[in-house]
């Protein structure tokens, strides 16, 4: 009987080599067409939506208003707990900001108003010179109206399909946002 020999499984470098060069070639024509811009404004805009509700959540939980202060020139959020609800930011009193997110601006980009009037953000009242939306205790908004958010390219270029809508609901504080894919906009969750 002769002994067999026996096969040692696993690959040849050259193998390696030719696989490594397959996906290297398929990346290098999938890459450019992803259009990372939209998954910033998508990512901000969820953020947002995020922070809006937790913000609604803070208010009915501490039993106090929320104030939030949009900063359209530093594309940022700022919450205050107003612990005794006179919409002056008092010592002891809690205030954090938050970006808006990378490559996304507060804006319409070129797209069309949804149902509310022009502009980046169509609230009424402010602290400042900035937007502001109040939440209170029961988890009602002070109003109705829309945060529009678009990418830094859309700010320059118009690129309207870029931009999308964060709309609260003034009597019960829900918090919804909208897409505009160059003709619509379509509801998100």
């Amino acid at each position: 009987m002769a002994a067999g020999r026996g096969t040692h499984g696993g690959f040849t470098l050259i193998e390696v080599l030719m696989v490594v060069t397959l996906i290297a070639l398929v990346a290098s024509f999938a890459i450019p067409k992803i259009d990372f811009t939209r998954y910033r404004v998508n990512a901000a805009t969820r953020g947002l939506t995020g922070l809006l509700n937790r913000a609604q959540r803070l208010a009915v939980t501490d039993q106090s208003n929320v104030n939030v202060v949009f900063d359209l020139t530093n594309a940022t959020v700022t919450l205050h707990e107003d612990a005794n609800n006179d919409n002056v930011r008092d010592a002891g009193e809690r205030v954090r900001s938050y970006p808006l997110g990378e490559g996304a601006a507060f804006g319409l980009g070129g797209a069309p108003t949804r149902s509310y009037t022009p502009g980046p953000i169509t609230f009424t009242r402010r602290y400042s010179s900035s937007p502001e939306l109040i939440f209170r205790r029961d988890g009602s908004a002070s109003e109705s109206g829309a945060i529009y958010v678009t990418s830094i390219r859309a700010t320059r270029d118009a690129k309207p399909a870029d931009t999308r809508s964060v709309e609260t609901v003034a009597s019960t504080g829900r918090v919804e946002w909208y897409l505009y894919d160059g003709s619509n906009w379509n509801r998100r969750f």
